[in-house]
């Protein structure tokens, strides 16, 4: 395990661009009391509402729990809760200086209510989705491709998180491409984009975002192979990443498949921002100039761990550490 951790070790200080769709996710906890008389619906008592970073600015404090240093490139707008977001990054010493703040855009906001008597588990009834409408104006998306380039500029690695929320528009796509072409490593993690991107150092699907995105929808173990190799062609990847949950992952790396059995518990709490935690590993250890294989490797601790918390959670690097103490490489 000393490799792995003088990879780990190596975190601090690596930096990690992160282009990505930035998302408020609001938990508000109750305690149910009885039903309404205006409805056939349980009355909550509100005791706390929590927020955390979701959507792309997951992987943000992800990689500063990691110990690195992130720089988010992202919209946000004016209103209260991109106020929240921005303070939770500064909070954590997170530089928000590439971040484009414009009137015409609001944070997308997902809220959870989440209920249970006072000695049981909170349990989430509903969720309520509230989303900018509109396309991104074009001046926005001028400033955010200058963003790009600046941030790019003194980055080791660039991470893209694409939730598909618009502001990572096919002109920025290109301007990541372009920056990929040049040399620098890009990391993607997107559910509906993948061909889009090109020249990457790896995309980190699981297995049924990556299948429909090279026409192949069976998924047993010579399909996921094949299914690697055709995401690589059509990315025009130097490696492929895809991960399989409970099966683990499958990596291609200079032409050769390895395959990484799954860690962790089948206590899964919620797998909500797992992904955001593996694309972070994944990006860091890159950063630091780990091979595909290695960075996949601690990812896939990072991604088991990360399950038994709940919301979009971090892993910091210490239970990183701790982790490997207990896996066979």
């Amino acid at each position: 395990m000393k490799r792995y951790e003088a990879i780990i070790d190596r975190f601090k200080n690596r930096k990690v661009m992160v282009l990505g769709d930035f998302v408020l996710d609001e938990y508000i906890y109750g305690e149910t009391e009885r039903i309404s008389r205006e409805a056939p619906v349980l009355i909550l008592r509100h005791r706390k509402s929590v927020y955390l970073a979701g959507g792309g600015a997951n992987p943000v404090m992800n990689i500063r729990d990691l110990g690195a240093e992130p720089i988010p490139v992202a919209v946000v707008g004016n209103d209260e809760y991109s106020e929240i977001l921005l303070d939770m990054m500064k909070k954590k010493g997170i530089d928000t200086s590439h971040i484009i703040r414009t009137e015409n855009y609001s944070v997308p906001l997902k809220t959870r209510v989440m209920a249970g008597s006072v000695h049981t588990v909170k349990q989430q009834i509903v969720r309520i989705d509230r989303y900018y409408e509109e396309d991104v104006d074009p001046a926005v998306e001028q400033m955010l491709i200058g963003s790009i380039n600046r941030a790019a500029k003194n980055v080791d690695v660039i991470l893209v998180s694409d939730y598909d929320g618009g502001i990572i528009t096919d002109r920025a796509i290109k301007a990541v491409n372009a920056l990929a072409k040049a040399g620098k490593k890009v990391v993607v993690d997107s559910r509906y984009g993948l061909k889009k991107y090109k020249y990457v150092a790896t995309a980190t699907p699981n297995e049924t975002e990556a299948g429909p995105a090279v026409g192949h929808e069976k998924y047993g173990e010579e399909d996921v192979e094949l299914i690697v190799k055709k995401l690589a062609k059509v990315m025009k990847g130097t490696g492929m990443i895809v991960t399989r949950g409970s099966r683990g992952m499958i990596v291609l790396e200079k032409g050769k498949v390895s395959r990484i059995p799954a860690y962790g518990t089948d206590e899964i709490v919620d797998v909500s921002g797992a992904g955001d935690t593996v694309s972070s590993i994944i990006a860091t250890a890159l950063a630091c100039g780990a091979s595909l294989v290695d960075a996949a490797f601690l990812a896939n601790i990072g991604g088991g761990l990360v399950v038994m918390k709940r919301g979009a959670a971090t892993v910091p690097v210490h239970e990183l550490k701790g982790a490997l103490k207990n896996v066979k490489a």
